[in-house]
């Protein structure tokens, strides 16, 4: 199980969703202070948190914990190619929120307060650098299995 290469790489996939989760996604600056941006509350400039809305919270929990699962179905192989299709997938659909969300606070601040800088943090991106990942991952379970197959096919 831990020996095989797409076991590596749904690991990285989990740590860099683990990252997205919980460190900072943006930082908006205002007259009024800092206003920090997360995956699951934004802290605003006044210290009162408001929880994010929990679709991206949701999907972010689910697309950081579905590639555990996947490295402990190692014994179903054609489980496991499905279920990185569904994770890449849902990366997918946790970039459009994340844009969404970013594109929506963006105009709020600027609407409600006097927008001093906008700064986007790197775990922003970790849901894009994942998605290869998992991809890497997938390959490498169909390589096992067609190999599989060549070795029963033999006896």
């Amino acid at each position: 199980m831990i020996q095989r290469i797409q076991t590596l790489y749904l690991l990285g996939a989990t740590i860099l969703m683990a990252l997205a989760f919980f460190l900072p996604l943006g930082h908006f600056m205002t007259e009024a202070g800092e206003a920090v941006f997360k995956s699951y509350e934004l802290v605003g400039a006044d210290g009162v948190v408001e929880k994010v809305p929990s679709y991206l919270k949701f999907l972010m929990l689910v697309a950081l914990w579905l590639p555990v699962y996947i490295i402990f179905l190692y014994k179903k192989r054609l489980a496991q190619i499905r279920f990185c299709v569904v994770e890449m997938v849902l990366l997918v659909g946790v970039l459009l929120l994340e844009g969404l969300y970013c594109y929506r606070l963006y105009s709020l601040f600027g609407e409600t307060y006097e927008l001093v800088a906008t700064s986007f943090r790197w775990p922003l991106l970790c849901p894009l650098v994942a998605l290869p990942l998992v991809w890497l991952a997938m390959r490498a379970i169909f390589r096992d299995e067609m190999l599989v197959r060549a070795a029963d096919r033999i006896r």
